[in-house]
């Protein structure tokens, strides 16, 4: 079976999920689409994403914005928004999506909590790469509330649109950072 897309949610679409996207999507064999709750449909990434992307192999040249739906998140098995304020918009289209849409950054922080063995045991019954997925997602779910405290802007990336190249390099770090927590994370769940 095959994995329906994955989900990265930002406000315009045009920097922060089209990045994390392709970061996940050349990585693996998953697909992923990215969108934002207030997209500028049809306008591509700024320079300074497009410059980004470019410093770490990546080419985002053809990607257009588009605006999220509740038909999106329905049927994606894992959402995750760069910041709070996109995973409230995301339930608020699909209530029943609270337990798998993460911030990137929060689900990065939960995959790091979690014993390589658990992870192991819940994807080792199941040869379908769709329900090695879900389990994954469910096994971070269930961690929410553990470990550390931490503030809520932990869990956002930096909204980097309109601001100099120090704010574009601070979320890109914060994007590849939490992704290859999420990649390592989500591993053999992934490849089919």
């Amino acid at each position: 079976m095959t994995i329906p897309p994955l989900a990265m949610v930002c406000t315009g679409n045009i920097c922060r999920s089209p990045l994390a996207a392709e970061l996940v999507r050349s990585a693996t064999s998953a697909a992923v689409e990215s969108f934002g709750t207030s997209a500028v449909v049809g306008e591509p990434p700024p320079r300074p994403t497009l410059k980004a992307a470019e410093s770490l192999g990546l080419d985002l040249s053809t990607h257009r914005a588009r605006q999220l739906t509740a038909d999106v998140v329905g049927r994606a098995p894992l959402v995750l928004a760069l910041a709070r304020e996109h995973r409230r918009a995301v339930v608020s289209l699909v209530p029943r999506a609270n337990r798998t849409t993460f911030t990137l950054r929060e689900f990065a922080r939960l995959s790091r909590l979690i014993d390589p063995h658990e992870t192991a045991r819940a994807i080792a019954s199941t040869p379908d790469p769709a329900e090695r997925l879900d389990r994954v997602v469910a096994l971070a779910a269930a961690h929410r509330g553990s470990g550390a405290l931490v503030t809520p802007d932990e869990d956002d990336v930096v909204d980097p649109f309109g601001l100099g190249a120090d704010v574009y390099a601070k979320s890109t770090a914060q994007i590849v950072d939490a992704t290859n927590d999420v990649l390592a994370y989500l591993g053999r769940a992934l490849r089919d």
